[in-house]
């Protein structure tokens, strides 16, 4: 009998396997070619991505793995959180929330939550960031200007480090986001952040912004921003937007 974790799992964890890459010559016999591997699915056998030779993979379960281990290490309760998880054959985004380690905005509680990124195409490399979600509505968030985050490139080995220890370095810096939310919400929304908006996020979601109710304040324009990409943009797409406003509202 798996888990509930073991399940949730279940499907980011597909055996991977390198293949070598063949081109057909004019006289029609398969030539190896050199400098390239083929990345496959083991279990349907599925071609993935064609890579350079000295592209080192890193499979999900390499690095899913050490984290359920360390994540069994803490005191603190966590759950899979499929919000604003995802995986396809290239990508994955796996999302972890600590549901008692909270953040009040003065409307609802955030959940501090972790993201972890992997890819077998060679779009990004593995990725860790610290952020939240809002449980009134299910906004994602990412502090990437606050907390600590990770960035390893695939030619190089991976490791995830003390996760016991960037937890509660991360517990420690509530109080920065806390006092970072505060200000936010004395500041007026004026016309150099609209432009800002509009350059960094599109037209699309600057449109978005101006049908809803005039924002009030910075934290009013950031909850449109992070519902909009929460439930109006594909999961595949969210983290370069969560992102992107991170930096823009420097949390």
């Amino acid at each position: 009998m798996t888990t509930e974790v073991e399940q949730k799992l279940y499907k980011f964890m597909f055996p991977v396997s390198e293949r070598k890459v063949f081109i057909e010559g004019e006289d029609k016999k398969l030539i190896p070619f050199p400098d390239y591997k083929a990345l496959a699915r083991e279990d349907n056998g599925r071609l993935i991505s064609i890579l350079s030779d000295s592209y080192k993979v890193v499979s999900n379960s390499e690095i899913i793995k050490p984290l359920m281990e360390q994540l069994h290490l803490l005191d603190n309760k966590w759950y899979i959180d499929q919000t604003h998880s995802f995986v396809t054959d290239q990508r994955m985004r796996l999302q972890v929330t600590f549901p008692d380690i909270l953040i009040n905005d003065g409307q609802s509680d955030i959940a501090l939550s972790l993201f972890l990124h992997n890819s077998y195409n060679n779009s990004e490399g593995i990725r860790l960031y610290f952020g939240g979600i809002r449980f009134i509505c299910g906004n994602g968030q990412i502090y990437g200007r606050v907390l600590a985050k990770l960035y390893r490139k695939h030619t190089k080995g991976i490791q995830l480090g003390n996760l016991k220890e960037q937890v509660e370095q991360t517990f420690d810096q509530i109080p920065a986001i806390r006092d970072r939310i505060a200000m936010l919400q004395t500041l007026t929304v004026n016309k150099a952040m609209t432009e800002t908006i509009e350059k960094n996020l599109g037209k699309k979601i600057s449109a978005y912004v101006k049908q809803q109710k005039k924002a009030e304040n910075m934290w009013v324009l950031y909850n449109y921003l992070t519902y909009y990409i929460s439930h109006m943009i594909d999961v595949r797409l969210r983290a370069a937007y969560q992102l992107r406003i991170s930096r823009i509202f420097q949390l």
